[in-house]
């Protein structure tokens, strides 16, 4: 699994941990290194389930357009052909 989103192509940040000794002089700087916060969800895309690998961000946009989608379906009285949300990468 590798360690990327698969929608927004999101992955780790580089920085740097600095210490500081006596007299808060700068005394060496450590490389380090946040990893994404990723999910594994599974989606149905043309009547077949798909494993996605997503970030948090990207989950949370995926289910407020759900709900603005089911908000504007609901206004029209439409009915959705399919309760999911599609996704085309």
């Amino acid at each position: 699994m590798s360690k990327k989103c698969q929608i927004c192509g999101k992955t780790y940040q580089k920085g740097k941990l600095v210490s500081r000794g006596i007299g808060n002089r700068v005394t060496r700087r450590t490389t380090s290194r946040n990893s994404v916060n990723l999910r594994v969800k599974r989606f149905d895309i043309n009547g077949s389930k798909v494993k996605i690998i997503l970030c948090s961000s990207c989950l949370k946009r995926l289910k407020k357009d759900e709900k603005e989608l089911a908000k504007i379906l609901e206004e029209e009285k439409i009915k959705p052909v399919k309760s999911s949300v599609e996704i085309n990468s």
